[in-house]
Formats: structure tokens, sequence, C-alpha cells
């Protein structure tokens, strides 16, 4: 063998060692879609984490999911469910939140519960440029629109939204868009 195979060789197991450990990092971006999946399927069906990872995914990743942050989104998401419609329907008043697509509502649950309640502290940009990412891959252009426009509202006023999101009262929302 020579120097140069031997080069080629070391060089080949140290990509594979980069790509080994790049992999096994939790991938936020790829669990954000999960999450997307994971939301999306439970406004039709009551399910259970297990079972809905074996049904849809085989329990197969090519990434490790940031279960921690799964864990508590989820819970966030459907806790402060009515915070998130307070919010919607004050951002997209023309639409009658009961008729919007889910799959231009959940993009938003996620980058809410980002901004307001997740106890990482995400840059609230970050969130806002995931969820239209999100929208636009399970999507058309109109719920990246709505995504942005509303995500964008929010933002600008964050500061408000946040003294306020504390009294806003459960009872006035009956409406949930998951399954009960």
């Amino acid at each position: 063998m020579n120097s140069q195979t031997k080069n080629d060789i070391t060089k080949e197991s140290e990509d594979l060692k980069v790509y080994k450990t790049e992999t096994n990092k939790s991938n936020r971006k790829k669990t954000r879609k999960i999450l997307y999946q994971e939301l999306y399927a439970s406004t039709f069906l009551l399910n259970d984490k297990k079972d809905f990872y074996e049904s849809f995914f085989n329990n197969v990743f090519s990434f490790n999911r940031d279960e921690e942050y799964l864990d508590e989104i989820i819970k966030k998401i459907k806790y402060y469910e009515y915070f998130f419609i307070y919010v919607i329907k004050k951002y997209s008043p023309k639409f009658d939140f009961e008729k919007m697509n889910v799959i231009n509502i959940i993009p938003i649950y996620i980058a809410l519960a980002e901004m307001f309640y997740l106890d990482e502290e995400i840059p609230a940009k970050v969130s806002i440029n995931e969820a239209v990412e999100v929208a636009k891959v399970y999507w058309d252009n109109s719920a990246k629109k709505i995504v942005n426009w509303v995500l964008n509202k929010v933002l600008e006023d964050h500061e408000e939204l946040n003294k306020i999101k504390d009294t806003i009262s459960k009872d006035d929302f009956t409406y949930s868009i998951f399954k009960k």
C-alpha cells in the first residue's frame, strides 16, 4: 500500500468519524419537522408517542431527535393553545380560525410556543424562520405568507403580548385543533 492510499484511507476514516459525530447530535431543524408531523397526526386521532413513532417512522431516524425539546414543546402547545388561538385571531382577522387549515396553524403554534413559553431561549427570528420553512415543506406559498405575516406581527408586539399572555382566559376558548 503506498502512502497516498494510506492517506486516503485515513482521510475517509476521519470523515466518517465527523459524519457519525454530526449525525449523533440532535438536529433541531429535523426535530421540528417530526414535531409538526406528530402535532398534525394528533389533530385527527388520539395517539401516544410510542405508537406514533412506530407506525409513522418504524422508530428509525438518521438523526437523533431532540426528545427534551419535543416533550416540552408538545406539552406547552397543548396547554397554551388558547393563547395561540387568541394571537392568530388577533393578527388574522379576515380568517375564521375554526375554518383555517391546521397545516397553517401548526407552524404558528410551534413558533409561538418557542417565543413565549419554551424554557430554552430561542431567538424569535429563528422561530419565525423555522416556522416559515416548515410551512413551505408541508404546504404552499400561501401558508408561508400567512405564517410569516402572523409571526412578524407577533414579533412587533412581542412585549405587549408577553404582558397579557397570562391574562387571557382558557374559558373564552372552547375550540381546539387537537383530538380530545
